[in-house]
C-alpha cells in the first residue's frame, strides 16, 4: 500500500514502450496496463497517469532516459551537443551512463566550451551560456552525477535479475521432473527481486528501518549527550554505514521518527506500530520501543533527582534555611536551557535547508 502512494516517474523511453504496448493490446484496461508497467519497470504508476501517458503522442527526445521533455533556451544547440557526446562515447567504446568516471570526458569546462562554440557558429558571437547552464543541461539529459549513479545501480539490478532468470531457466530445463514447489521457487525469487527494485528508492521508514534505528539508539543513548543532537548525529552516521538502511535521513529526521514511535506506544496505537512489517518485526520493534522509553524515563528521573535534591523536613531547621532551599530549587537549569535553545536552532536550520533545497529543485525543474 505504501509503495503505491510513493511518487514514481517513468522515463520517456518507458512511456513510449507503454504506449506501444497499449497500441498492440487496446483491449487492456488502465489497471491492467498499470500492472504491466509494474511488472516491466518495477514501479507503480497511478491509473490516471497511465491514462495521460497512453493518450499522449509518442515523444522524441535526445535523451530517452529523461522523465520529461525539457527543451531549454537553445534546443538546437542542446541537440547537437548531446549528439556530440553520444558520438564521443561510441568512439571511445564507453557506456554513456558511465562516462562521468572515464577520465573527465564529461567535464563541465569542456561542455561549456563546446556549447559556446556551437552557439557562436549558429547564432553569432552575442550568444553564450554560463557554467550554471552546464549543470542544468546535465540534469535535463540525465548526465548529472546523481543520475548516473542511480542509473548504474538500476542497470546492475536489472542485470542481476536477468542472470537469475537465465540460471532458473537452465535449471528448469535440466530438471523437468521437478515438483510444483520447486517450479514455483524461481517465480518467487523474481517477484522478490522486482519488489526489492521497487522499494530501493523509497523514502519512508518500514519496520526493518525502525529496528535498526532503535538498536543504535539503545547502543548510543543520544539523550545522555551534553548536546542531544551530537548523539543523534552519531546514530545517523551508524545508520548510513548499514547497507540494508537505504534511507537518506538527517539527525533531526531520525529523532522525529523515534518521538513518533514513542507517541504511538504511549497512546496505545498498535495499528500504527504494526504497519509495513511482519509479525516478528512488530514484536521486536515493540520490545525495542518499550526499552527505549524505559531507559529515557530512568535517565530523566535521575536528572531530576540531581537537579532537585529532596529536602528532609526537620523541626529544628529555621525558616531562613527553608527559604534558601526553595530559592535554589526554583533556579532554572541554565545548561538544559542552552541545550534546548541549541537544539531548536538546529531544527530551524534543518527546516530552512530543506526549504532551500526544495526551492532549488523547483527552480531547476522550471529551467
Amino acid at each position: 500500500m505504501s509503495a503505491s502512494r510513493s511518487r514514481h516517474h517513468l522515463t520517456i523511453a518507458d512511456k513510449n514502450r507503454l504506449r506501444r504496448h497499449h497500441q498492440q493490446h487496446p483491449e487492456l484496461t488502465q489497471e491492467q496496463l498499470r500492472e504491466w508497467a509494474y511488472a516491466t519497470f518495477g514501479q507503480w504508476v497511478a491509473r490516471s497517469t497511465v491514462g495521460h501517458i497512453v493518450r499522449a503522442p509518442e515523444e522524441v527526445c535526445a535523451n530517452p532516459e529523461a522523465t520529461r521533455f525539457q527543451s531549454g533556451r537553445y534546443p538546437d544547440m542542446e541537440q547537437e551537443l548531446y549528439t556530440l557526446i553520444v558520438a564521443r562515447a561510441t568512439q571511445l567504446g564507453v557506456d554513456l551512463k558511465r562516462m562521468d568516471n572515464s577520465g573527465g570526458v564529461l567535464s563541465d569546462s569542456e561542455l561549456w566550451t563546446k556549447a559556446n562554440e556551437i552557439l557562436k557558429r549558429t547564432r553569432g558571437s552575442q550568444e553564450s551560456v554560463s557554467v550554471a547552464w552546464v549543470h542544468r543541461f546535465k540534469k535535463r539529459h540525465g548526465l548529472h552525477r546523481s543520475q548516473l549513479k542511480r542509473a548504474a545501480a538500476e542497470a546492475a539490478t536489472v542485470q542481476t535479475v536477468a542472470e537469475q532468470t537465465i540460471e532458473e531457466q537452465a535449471t528448469v530445463g535440466d530438471n523437468r521432473i521437478a515438483t510444483d514447489a520447486e517450479t514455483t521457487e524461481p517465480a518467487r525469487k523474481r517477484a522478490a527481486s522486482v519488489t526489492a527494485t521497487a522499494t530501493s528508492n523509497r523514502s519512508h521508514f518500514v519496520s526493518s528501518d525502525d529496528i535498526l534505528l532503535l538498536t543504535y539508539v539503545l547502543a548510543i543513548k543520544p539523550w545522555t549527550f551534553p548536546y542531544v543532537m551530537d548523539g543523534w548525529q552519531q546514530v545517523t552516521e551508524k545508520l548510513r554505514g548499514e547497507e540494508s538502511f537505504r534511507l537518506d535521513k538527517t539527525a533531526g529526521a531520525c529523532q522525529a521518527r523515534l518521538n513518533l514511535l514513542l507517541h504511538h506506544l504511549k497512546a496505545g496505537n498498535m495499528t500504527a506500530l504494526r504497519k509495513s512489517g511482519t509479525e516478528e518485526e512488530f514484536d521486536r520493534k515493540g520490545a525495542l520501543v518499550a526499552e527505549v522509553a524505559k531507559q529515557m524515563e530512568e535517565y530523566e528521573n535521575a536528572q531530576k533527582g540531581k537537579d532537585n535534591p529532596s529536602v528532609v523536613a526537620v523541626d529544628s531547621v529555621s525558616y531562613a534555611r527553608q527559604d534558601t532551599a526553595a530559592t535554589n530549587t526554583a533556579l532554572p537549569d541554565l545548561a538544559q536551557e542552552r541545550e534546548r535553545m541549541a537544539q531548536r536552532r538546529l531544527e530551524l536550520m534543518e527546516r530552512k535547508m530543506e526549504r532551500e533545497l526544495a526551492a532549488q529543485k523547483r527552480h531547476s525543474e522550471e529551467q
